[in-house]
């Protein structure tokens, strides 16, 4: 259903996801100017090390989704990782199962590179990670939320 591309490979993408995560997440990238947020997503455009960013396309070659595959510690449970973060699928492409796609393509480059176990936290995306086959063992209160985390054995 998905084309999932490295971001590596198609980095005109970046002015758009993000300008989507700035919209999505406007109370965490308050004060962020753009150009900060695409910066970040350079900095993820790898290929055969992490930190790498993956991109969905839909049938018609629109941009869908992303997600990254990170190995910088996750504050709240920093004795864990590396990390699939950053998922998400634009409004209108919700609930066709570009999420489930892009996780298991993060599993499978997770695979390439030789992780063990990969681990997530959401608050909002719970179901998602459970019908992927992740399981949640744990809680953490992060940025007045409360997120579940997940893991998954990769090899």
């Amino acid at each position: 259903m998905a084309d999932i591309r490295l971001l590596a490979e198609v980095p005109e993408v970046i002015p758009a996801i993000a300008g989507w995560y700035q919209a999505a997440w406007a109370d965490w990238f308050a004060g962020t100017a753009i150009e900060e947020i695409e910066a970040d997503f350079r900095g993820i455009a790898n290929q055969d090390n992490l930190p790498l960013g993956l991109i969905a396309f839909d049938k018609a070659g629109q941009v869908v989704g992303v997600c990254s595959l990170r190995d910088d510690p996750f504050e709240p449970y920093p004795h864990a990782g590396p990390w699939l973060r950053g998922l998400y699928v634009h409004g209108p492409s919700r609930g066709q199962g570009f999420a489930g796609e892009l996780i298991r393509a993060a599993e499978r480059h997770a695979a390439r590179l030789g992780v063990s176990r990969l681990y997530a936290a959401t608050g909002t995306a719970i179901g998602t990670f459970e019908r992927a086959g992740w399981l949640g063992f744990d809680t953490v209160r992060h940025e007045q939320q409360m997120l579940t985390i997940f893991a998954k054995r990769i090899v």
